[in-house]
């Protein structure tokens, strides 16, 4: 299972890094456009901003699973050893529980989205709320799965 979250979530920081890219490349046309003819590409400033969101838990998975979230290191280089790792298996339980009530609350929206066909942007670019709002509750699932397996292995390391 380890093997999976750790794939998944080197894939999804690849996806990621791709978004960012693109979203390079989109900048330099818009800007391109706008100086050679006058014609920015209307929806820049919106795929920008869902994309900054989508690639923020994009990599999170893997920025946690490889250590590279903040954490009060101050705080936690004063804890002895096994009260270190019950720390850090709690707070990753805690991680888990939020981001899996983060998207038990984002059902409703998206239903609501979808029902209402919401889209965010202005009326010379539009995007569908529903599926980025889908997305980022399915990468709240999966950062939960990636917290549940940090907090298994830190505690299975306090059993030892």
């Amino acid at each position: 299972m380890e093997r999976f979250i750790n794939r998944a979530a080197s894939l999804l920081a690849d996806l990621g890094s791709l978004v960012v890219y693109l979203c390079a490349g989109l900048i330099v046309y818009d800007v391109c456009a706008r100086l050679a003819f006058g014609r920015p590409f209307a929806g820049t400033a919106d795929l920008v901003a869902i994309a900054l969101v989508l690639v923020t838990f994009l990599q999170a998975m893997k920025a946690l699973l490889q250590d590279r979230l903040l954490q009060m290191t101050l705080l936690l280089e004063k804890l002895p050893g096994a009260v270190l790792t019950l720390a850090m298996t709690l707070a990753n339980l805690v991680g888990a529980a939020l981001f899996l009530c983060l998207a038990a609350i984002s059902v409703e929206p998206i239903e609501q989205a979808y029902r209402t066909h919401e889209f965010f942007g202005t009326d010379a670019f539009r995007v569908t709320a529903w599926p980025v709002r889908l997305a980022v509750a399915l990468l709240w699932c999966m950062l939960a799965v990636a917290f549940l397996s940090k907090a298994r292995s830190s505690f299975g390391r306090s059993a030892r």
